[in-house]
């Protein structure tokens, strides 16, 4: 089976707390399949699957460009929220807050795999860090939003991570991205 791969940037450890807070209120292991290991926390640029070695190779080399061109910055935490219904959600995830910097670099790395690997764009890009996702009971919820102070987070850099299924955690990092700087 060929190596599956995605962009993004990793949230630090001390976001964890907040993860588990909303693990713990809504008993979220209990109910789904996948919960995030403290390490896979992160939010996805771009999910590219599975990928040969020469396609991440060209990509790798103009991600370093792309990384170059965008300042670091800052990105704020500020809430739980799910997608789905309430009653039984497909994911749930902490919230970030809108953020024209970090849509701009989704955005440049979107097109930047469109035109090394012809993969199509994502329709709409929607910050959020997973914490759960994929049910294994129909037991009803009853989630609710939630709004917290918001937790900032710098991001200076972002990876291409290899995904490893059977592993804990998941995801490795194959290549990082400094932002503000050229290789």
């Amino acid at each position: 089976m060929q190596q599956h791969y995605f962009l993004g940037i990793r949230i630090p450890a001390d976001v964890q707390p907040l993860a588990e807070k909303y693990m713990d209120l809504h008993m979220l292991s209990d109910r789904y399949k996948v919960v995030s290991h403290p390490e896979d926390l992160h939010i996805t640029l771009f999910y590219l699957g599975a990928c040969d070695e020469r396609k991440i190779s060209k990509l790798v080399t103009k991600l370093c460009s792309v990384a170059a061109e965008h300042q670091v910055f800052s990105i704020q935490v500020d809430g739980f929220n799910f997608f789905g219904p309430s009653t039984g959600p497909r994911v749930t995830y902490l919230s970030v807050t809108k953020n024209l910097m970090l849509d701009r670099l989704q955005k440049s790395v979107s097109d930047a795999v469109k035109s090394v690997t012809g993969l199509p764009s994502a329709d709409r890009f929607v910050p959020h860090i997973t914490i759960a996702k994929k049910r294994k009971t129909d037991e009803r919820l009853d989630l609710s939003p939630d709004l917290f102070s918001p937790h900032t987070i710098p991001v200076d850099h972002f990876h291409l991570f290899a995904i490893h299924p059977q592993q804990l955690p998941k995801y490795k990092p194959v290549a990082s991205f400094q932002l503000g700087h050229d290789r």
